[in-house]
Formats: structure tokens, C-alpha cells, sequence
């Protein structure tokens, strides 16, 4: 306990002023992630981790995989690089990227806006490579930064957060959580406004607000002015959902939802081509026996979808032709034991093959399997994904995936 006080006495002639939020006590000691400045707290949370993956066939990248490459034996000309690779060609990777950092901030009431509660959050991972794209060297990416205004029933939040739309994802491929092979959303700079309701036994969830198109797509139009800055508008999103427990404990959710933005990209010759996107779809948590037993489920249909991680991330096809798609994923849960979970699920993303052009990805489809240890703050996973990519013109590519990792929360 002393070294503890000394090491914040220390923090708080660094910092000019940091102090403890209550003096210890016997049964409560000091936590050194509860430090307070400026009427604010921050908590430290996070975890430590190692993901090890195998694959059996080649996939579009074997840390970040979207879909499997074809196994086209003899690829016509005019096949775009990285589309195919030779037949049952295997791979393997090991990953410590996904460790991640976070900072909650408890902040104070603010006073002359009706007296909300500031709140805040800042989350970083070591996704992003590091120098001359070396897994030795990942460098710090930004994940979110939002701070949150609360008046009880309604939330003002400003910063980057998840996407209003799409709130689930599969439990299994932790690096890209099935973009691409069935799930939507990502996270983006946005500015949203959240109503909750009491309505009868559970609460109904509004929330819509606007954001910044093209975050994710990132098509660069000329000079760094991405296509959805160069539309001159926001995306709009939102989403009414309804969300509460039954009497056994178990966890349900209905959700409907929808977003709306436009691209315009610099045509050849001169003059601008604008494409817009938008997005319909639903989500669902179900309990199926007391807290032990659920599904979860999300569905989706709309046009030009990569920003939004849909289409397999195919907006707009070479040709000009904004891609339809629909897909999303049904997964099963059950605890089977005090420490152990276990999952099964179905994931696809479905892009419309009218609006395709040659040698393009028309199916993905994965089947998956998972299971979760805990045993208190160390956690252990293996899971295991069969992939099936169709294509335009070209053999499919199948893959199947073996992942297992290690982590410690905190």
C-alpha cells in the first residue's frame, strides 16, 4: 500500500495536481487505474493476446481474411492480381496485433446544459503495420474516441464510434469480424443522438445521427478528398430498436435500421460520376432457454456497400454498375459449462450478379464452429471456418480455417 501512495504522490506532482478519488480503505485498497484531474476519472481496460491461424488454401490475406482466392488452374488473361492462387496452396500466421488498450473517463456533471453527465472513451489496438509492413513494428490504430453528453433518456455522442447500423457480429474472426462474408458496420467519426424509453417490461432504443462517408472505403478522388467528402454531404443512419431480459435472465433484442450516402468520383474527360448507397436490414438476439441457450442473427440488403463493409467489399464494379447485395449470419450460443462456450453459426454475403463484371466475387459463404474458455481474466479460443468464394468467370475458392488464441483482460 505505501509503494502504491508513493508511485501516485509522484503521478500528481508530474501531472500538477492528480489525486486519489477516495483514501483506502481496508476492504476497498487504492487502484492505481482510478486516478482523478479536472473532476475526472479514467479507468485503464484492455487485454493481451496472441492469435495463431492456419489455412488450408490460399485467402485474400491470412491475418485479415475476407474471402478464399480462386483455384482457378489456368487464369485467362486480364485476371486482376491477388485474384487466384494455385489449388490447396496452405498458409500460416501468427498475430499479436489484436492486444488492445482502452480509457474509460467518468467525468463530472456539467453544469448550464441541463446538467448531463460527460463521460468519454479513447481505444487503441496495434492493428496497423509498422515499419516496411513488419509484424515485429505494428503501429497504434485508433479504434474509438467519442466523448458522450447523458441526460438520463437521452445521449449526445461525439467522436468515433461503431456504426449506428449493423450492432452485431459473428463471435468468430476477431480481425475482421466477417466483413465481407456476412456482417456490415464499422466504426467511423460520427455525431449521434440515442433516446431510450421504459416500455413495458424492456426499453425502446432510438438512435440516428450523421457521419463521415467514405471513412472506410477511403477512395481517394484527387489530393486526399476521399469520394464521400467529394459528395458534400454526410451519411445519415439510424436504427429503432427494442431490448430487455425475461424473468430466467435471458437477453433479447429486435432492431430495424438504415443508412443513406452518396460518392461522386472524378469522371474521365472531365466533370464528376456520382453513385449513391444505402442499406436496409435488421438485427435480433433471442433467447432460447433461460441465459444459457440464445441466437443471434442480422440481415441486410442495399447498393454499393463497401463502405459499409458489405458486397464483399465491392462498391461499384469497374464498369460503372452500383452492386446490390444482401447477407448476413445466424449464430448459435450455449454454455456448456462454468468456464466453456460453445457456437455454431452461418455467415454470406450475397452481391448481385447482374451488376458483376468479369473475374468479380459474386458468393461468399462460411459455415463456422467456435468454442470460448474463461478462467477469470485468462481466456482461451479455438474456432474453425470453412470458406466458399464464387466468382465471375473463374473456378471457386475454398478454404478451410484454424484459428486458436491465447489472451489476458485486465
Amino acid at each position: 500500500m505505501r509503494s502504491r501512495l508513493a508511485l501516485l504522490g509522484a503521478l500528481a506532482l508530474f501531472t500538477g495536481g492528480v489525486n486519489a478519488q477516495e483514501d483506502p480503505t481496508p476492504d476497498q485498497g487504492l487502484k492505481w487505474t482510478d486516478l482523478t484531474k479536472l473532476d475526472s476519472r479514467f479507468k485503464l481496460y484492455g487485454f493481451i493476446r496472441l492469435d495463431s491461424m492456419y489455412d488450408n488454401s490460399r485467402m485474400n490475406d491470412p491475418q485479415t481474411p475476407v474471402y478464399a482466392r480462386s483455384e482457378e488452374s489456368n487464369p485467362p488473361a486480364g485476371v486482376p492480381s491477388g485474384t487466384t492462387a494455385d489449388p490447396n496452396d496452405n498458409e500460416y500466421s501468427m498475430s499479436a496485433r489484436l492486444t488492445r488498450l482502452g480509457l474509460e473517463f467518468d467525468g463530472p456533471v456539467v453544469s448550464g446544459l441541463g446538467d448531463p453527465k460527460l463521460d468519454g472513451k479513447i481505444e487503441v489496438d496495434f492493428y496497423n503495420s509498422g515499419l516496411d509492413d513488419s509484424d515485429s513494428r505494428n503501429a497504434l490504430r485508433m479504434r474509438l474516441a467519442y466523448l458522450t453528453l447523458d441526460w438520463g433518456n437521452w445521449q449526445l455522442l461525439a467522436g468515433q464510434d461503431w456504426d449506428v447500423i449493423s450492432p452485431l457480429y459473428p463471435v468468430v474472426n476477431n480481425d475482421v469480424v466477417m466483413w465481407g462474408s456476412g456482417n456490415t458496420g464499422d466504426r467511423r467519426p460520427q455525431l449521434t443522438l440515442t433516446n431510450k424509453l421504459d416500455a413495458g417490461p424492456g426499453q425502446l432504443v432510438t438512435r440516428g445521427g450523421i457521419a463521415l462517408s467514405g471513412a472506410v472505403s477511403n477512395t481517394n478522388v484527387t489530393g486526399g478528398l476521399r469520394a464521400g467528402e467529394n459528395s458534400g454531404r454526410p451519411m445519415f443512419d439510424g436504427r429503432v430498436g427494442y431490448q430487455g431480459k425475461t424473468e430466467s435472465g435471458g437477453a433479447y433484442q429486435l432492431g430495424i435500421w438504415g443508412h443513406n450516402s452518396d460518392f461522386e468520383y472524378d469522371a474521365t474527360g472531365g466533370g464528376e460520376e456520382s453513385y449513391g448507397s444505402y442499406s436496409v436490414g435488421m438485427d435480433t438476439i433471442v433467447p432460447l432457454h433461460t441465459d444459457k441457450f440464445w441466437a443471434k442473427s442480422e440481415y441486410w440488403y442495399g447498393k454499393n456497400l463497401s463502405d459499409i463493409r458489405g458486397g464483399i467489399l465491392q462498391g461499384v464494379s469497374p464498369t460503372g454498375t452500383e452492386i446490390k447485395a444482401q447477407g448476413g449470419f445466424l449464430e448459435l450460443g450455449y454454455q456448456a459449462t462454468e468456464h466453456m462456450t460453445l457456437y455454431t453459426g452461418y455467415s454470406y454475403d450475397n452481391p448481385d450478379n447482374s451488376d458483376l463484371d468479369a473475374y468479380m466475387r459474386s458468393k461468399n459463404t462460411v459455415p463456422y464452429a467456435a468454442v470460448r474458455w474463461r478462467f477469470g481474466s485468462l481466456r482461451f479460443g479455438f474456432e474453425v471456418l470453412h470458406w466458399k468464394t464464387e466468382y465471375i468467370g473463374l473456378d471457386d475458392g475454398t478454404a478451410w480455417r484454424y484459428l486458436g488464441f491465447i489472451a489476458y483482460y485486465f
